[in-house]
């Protein structure tokens, strides 16, 4: 991988050791689990699925926040990135220390500064539970379809949109962000996703899926627009004649209920808080508002999701996926208002990045 030629492993050996373990990973596989996690559909969200569309949904993702994360300075950011991948201690010394870094990014053991570990909370919920389901997907895709080598390729994918991420994260986040996510909280997801127990236990359990918008290069923006991944729980062990718990999870966190329609369809609803921007000056560091989002879901894969107050200052957001039923059936749609009543459009074909535009 090109933007990991800057570190010179023979000054960091830690470096060489995590990417020793890491591809220890990678020989050829030879036993095989069920392959609840990559289900290919022809409707929905999942229609658009491939492990190149889960790689941009997951880079990404973090776009949804455009005031704090955005493709600004790269060049900078990327190699800030490496500087604190390649001598940890120093990142996390910056930043006020090992205890410090472990009440902020892991959890909290300093009551001094408390309001800090609530950034925690997105490296359990985003980097290893949604990390480690976006690998066993892609890794059952793999599989399916014969690779060789598809732990290699779903390990390299995965780290490599996780090493991505921090960069575009880099302008806001604090400088021992990275270590915690690229060398703790990902690695882990996708050891644990991928033990077959530990997979199989959360599809029978927790019946999870992976939703992402319709995102877009914006041609008036000069940007990626209506990004974002969602994580969706449905406990099989909480239902309620035909409906059951729902946990939608991500930028915007929302808790409701999922009820069961015929062949295979669901409407889903959930009430919570969304993200509207990361600042270390508040209380929990970040800025949340009141969120109600309703959802239309076949087999898991998703065919429209309204969002009302989602992230980012996103007044609304609304996301119709391809049906393949007809020509325009093919397409995705999304269509946005900002809180600055600027209106937002676009279209997606086969693959997780379409074109859109920007009205003010």
């Amino acid at each position: 991988m090109l933007f990991y030629h800057n570190i010179d492993l023979k000054k960091h050996p830690h470096l060489r050791v995590f990417f020793c373990l890491m591809f220890c990973l990678c020989e050829p596989d030879t036993l095989f689990a069920s392959q609840p996690y990559y289900q290919p559909r022809t409707y929905g969200s999942d229609s658009l699925y491939s492990p190149f569309s889960n790689f941009l949904s997951y880079t990404f993702d973090s776009l949804q926040l455009p005031g704090n994360f955005n493709t600004d300075n790269i060049s900078t950011n990327t190699q800030t990135v490496l500087d604190h991948l390649g001598d940890p201690k120093q990142a996390i010394d910056n930043e006020g220390g090992f205890n410090r870094f472990v009440n902020r990014q892991i959890f909290p053991v300093d009551s001094e500064y408390s309001n800090e570990s609530y950034t925690a909370a997105p490296n359990y919920f985003l980097h290893l539970l949604g990390g480690g389901m976006v690998y066993r997907k892609d890794l059952e895709w793999f599989r399916a379809h014969d690779y060789d080598y598809a732990t290699t390729s779903a390990v390299v994918l995965a780290m490599t949109a996780e090493f991505l991420q921090e960069v575009l994260e880099k302008n806001t986040t604090k400088d021992d962000d990275e270590v915690a996510d690229f060398f703790i909280f990902r690695p882990l997801g996708i050891l644990l996703f991928h033990n077959d127990a530990v997979a199989n236990f959360m599809m029978d359990y927790f019946d999870p899926a992976i939703w992402p918008s319709l995102q877009v290069y914006d041609l008036s923006e000069d940007r990626i627009n209506n990004a974002g991944l969602h994580y969706i729980y449905r406990p099989t062990f909480f239902e309620m004649a035909n409906a059951r718990l729902f946990l939608y999870t991500g930028l915007n966190n929302m808790l409701g209920l999922s009820h069961r329609m015929n062949d295979g369809e669901n409407i889903s609803w959930g009430v919570g808080q969304s993200t509207q921007r990361v600042d270390f000056d508040l209380d929990r560091q970040v800025e949340l508002k009141t969120s109600v989002g309703i959802f239309y879901d076949k087999n898991k894969s998703l065919l429209a999701s309204l969002v009302i107050n989602d992230t980012g200052g996103n007044r609304f957001r609304f996301n119709w996926y391809p049906t393949n039923e007809s020509i325009p059936g093919k397409l995705g749609y999304f269509l946005s208002q900002h809180e600055n009543e600027s209106w937002s459009a676009g279209l997606v074909y086969k693959i997780q990045l379409g074109i859109g535009f920007t009205v003010k």
